[in-house]
């Protein structure tokens, strides 16, 4: 039973870091294409703003982040940070768990004394 709880602990924490780790490469995408449209010329914004459905999908995307708010990116890097934290700290309490007392080494047991 311990062996499959090391393993779930690893398996779990190992996806919840993943998932931080993703999440904290899309909030920087964000920031960057954020930055990249607020710093366009107004005059060409508006016109990618008004032709928005002929514009390709990443000229879209872009111009889509420009109107989601500061404080939801934040708290999106916020809980990119919580599943970095926690998902190591479940990570590392896979291999942290004690092990049987009778599996200690190869043999199972005690080694034998000398004479």
């Amino acid at each position: 039973m311990i062996a499959f709880a090391r393993w779930f602990f690893a398996l779990f924490g190992g996806a919840l870091l993943g998932a931080g780790l993703v999440l904290h490469g899309q909030v920087a995408v964000a920031r960057v294409m954020r930055q990249q449209v607020q710093e366009t010329f107004f005059l060409w914004r508006a016109i990618g703003e008004a032709t928005f459905a002929l514009q390709g999908d990443d000229v879209r995307i872009a111009l889509w982040l420009n109107e989601v708010p500061e404080s939801a990116i934040r708290d999106s890097d916020r809980a990119a940070w919580m599943l970095v934290i926690v998902g190591s700290l479940v990570g590392v309490t896979g291999p942290l768990l004690r092990r049987p007392a009778g599996k200690a080494g190869k043999s199972g047991g005690k080694a034998p004394r000398a004479a």
